[in-house]
């Protein structure tokens, strides 16, 4: 089903799903509002990078143990939270902001580093990214002090901007667009398994060992999958392969996604930055019994990530809006009945499920729209992701400090209310009937 007129005329912003500058032909899923938009016939369609299937898949790969080293540095406070703070003589709520200083330099440096490296290729964008990376944990566990361990974080988070602006980007940008939402899913199961492996494994070793030893094992980890990278990935700039540019360009749409990403990261950031302490008081469970816990947690986001796929290429708004209504439900019942273990282990549960499929979804519903080159509006999308991830830490330790524990799911609950309020606010079937309009 195409359009074979030329474009139609740029559109009113008060259209906010109307595509701008790029004609699309759309095919729908009976009884869903969501349509799947393809480039219009008449319009070249961008092509996947020259690579044959075996290497993509292999170059997939070390791009998703890329990302599970990213984010298992990411979220390890969330583990080793109570180990630092023992170690350095700190608070538990002073070592959580840990989060909260790497996600703001990650929101002031997203954009400018992608911009700055949008001539050079993804691979070696990536592979740089990879050795200032390593070389942010090496500092890690060498810190002695704790201006030291976040003068570490903010070299990381430096290396945390320039991945994820282009890290998803040149994933997909290896396979057709009409793929894009499975690929970004299989790349992103790497980030899922950081909650299953990453978390849980570096809680251990620090409660064994040294949370430094940790930071090393992650430091060397990390040399190896930047190596894999360079050898992998094709050579291809940010303005080839085929996802240069959103199916669906529109700056209202796009702008709704970064507010969405914003607020539910900082619902999920609010309580589980201090899932520990939440764990330990409130349900009471043993230290021992924690790092089980999240990694039974991230085992379910696992199996999320590698069934989610099909279902964003197919209904990308309505994905994101079962992702954030399961996530509502988590946070509810923790607030209601979190002080019943077996309660706590279900929604620990349900949160690795929900949080996986909101992550992709939230991503895959940004490069859809994106107004411009997809890895600039990718790392404008990290910027927000971050807003959220460092506005919930300074929520949660001002009510860890003030209320305790119990009450922080009330807090996550409120932000992601409004938060799927803006989605349930976006109308995906108005472009359906535009379009169809046209065709008529």
């Amino acid at each position: 089903m195409t359009d074979e007129r030329s474009p139609s005329p740029a559109p009113s912003l008060a259209d906010p799903y109307e595509p701008a500058r790029v004609a699309v032909a759309a095919s729908t899923v009976p009884g869903t509002a969501d349509s799947v938009a393809l480039p219009n016939a008449a319009a070249p369609v961008p092509a996947p990078a020259e690579v044959s299937r075996r290497r993509a898949v292999a170059a997939i790969i070390a791009l998703a143990a890329s990302m599970f080293l990213y984010v298992s540095n990411e979220i390890a406070p969330l583990g080793l939270i109570s180990v630092i703070a023992a170690d350095l003589g700190e608070t538990e709520s002073t070592v959580g902001l840990l989060i909260a200083a790497g996600a703001a330099s990650v929101i002031v440096l997203s954009v400018p580093l992608a911009l700055l490296a949008k001539r050079v290729p993804y691979r070696w964008t990536l592979t740089a990214a990879g050795v200032l990376f390593a070389g942010a944990l090496v500092m890690h566990a060498a810190s002695t002090s704790f201006e030291m361990l976040v003068a570490g974080r903010l070299l990381g988070a430096a290396a945390h901007a320039l991945f994820w602006a282009v890290v998803t980007p040149a994933a997909a940008g290896m396979f057709p667009v009409q793929v894009r939402g499975r690929m970004v899913s299989r790349t992103m199961i790497g980030a899922s398994a950081a909650g299953v492996a990453g978390l849980p494994g570096l809680t251990w070793i620090a409660q064994t060992t040294s949370w430094q030893t940790s930071y090393l094992l992650l430091a060397a980890l990390t040399v190896l999958a930047t190596a894999a990278v360079a050898v992998l990935l094709p050579t291809f700039r940010g303005d080839e392969g085929s996802t240069a540019r959103g199916e669906l360009p529109s700056w209202p749409a796009f702008i709704r996604v970064l507010c969405v990403a914003a607020l539910s990261v900082g619902s999920l950031a609010t309580v589980w930055t201090y899932i520990t302490p939440y764990l330990l008081q409130v349900p009471g469970f043993a230290p021992a019994t924690v790092p089980l816990l999240l990694a039974a947690g991230g085992g379910v986001g696992v199996v999320a990530m590698a069934l989610v796929g099909r279902f964003l290429d197919r209904w990308p708004v309505r994905s994101v809006a079962v992702a954030l209504a399961m996530l509502l439900v988590v946070y509810l019942v923790l607030g209601l009945a979190g002080s019943v273990p077996a309660v706590s282990v279900a929604m620990v549960l349900l949160q690795g499920f929900s949080w996986s499929v909101a992550v992709a979804a939230m991503l895959n519903w940004g490069m859809r729209h994106a107004p411009g080159r997809t890895d600039i509006a990718v790392a404008a999308y990290n910027s927000s992701f971050n807003a959220g991830n460092a506005l919930g830490p300074f929520i949660g330790a001002a009510l860890l400090a003030g209320a305790g524990a119990a009450v922080l799911p009330w807090a996550s609950a409120g932000l992601v209310t409004v938060a799927l309020a803006v989605v349930a606010s976006s109308r995906p079937w108005h472009l359906l009937e535009r379009m169809r309009s046209a065709r008529r």
